[in-house]
């Protein structure tokens, strides 16, 4: 019995899958620019459900919360930005919690606002080393302080 080395029909060679993926990359690298538009877009959209957050629970302003900072740290490190997708799921993580006890402050809330607003306004991509993770202490810190 002899082996073939041809493909099966229909199937790329090496050399195009890596075009194809030389592609995909430059595409997102393109759409990159475009990210820190859409996420200062997100961030406006947050405001506006962080706005009917009030220093106790409400929880249809947290539900709101929740799913503007979940389409932001879904974004995130896609285009190189692993903070915000890590302060987003805290933010997240924090909501649901919040929801859960019917308990919420406000500042908690704010201080993942200002570290997400942080984070774009200097454009921090990759994990940020130490200042990342202090970053992200920080605020998880808080977050565990605010339900003690």
């Amino acid at each position: 019995m002899t082996q073939s080395n041809s493909k099966p029909p229909g199937t790329t060679s090496d050399k195009e899958f890596g075009v194809a993926v030389a592609s995909a990359q430059a595409a997102v690298a393109g759409l990159s620019d475009k990210y820190i538009g859409w996420v200062n877009d997100d961030l406006k959209r947050l405001d506006a459900a962080i706005a009917g957050v009030t220093d106790g629970a409400n929880a249809d302003a947290l539900r709101a919360v929740y799913g503007v900072a979940h389409d932001i740290k879904g974004q995130g490190s896609t285009f190189g930005y692993h903070l915000i997708t890590d302060i987003g799921q805290l933010l997240c993580r924090y909501t649901e919690r919040a929801i859960e006890h019917k308990k919420v402050e406000r500042a908690v809330i704010d201080a993942h606002v200002e570290a997400l607003r942080t984070v774009v306004d200097n454009r921090i991509q990759g994990p940020a080393g130490e200042l990342g993770r202090e970053i992200i202490d920080a605020l998880k810190g808080v977050a565990e302080r605010s339900f003690a």
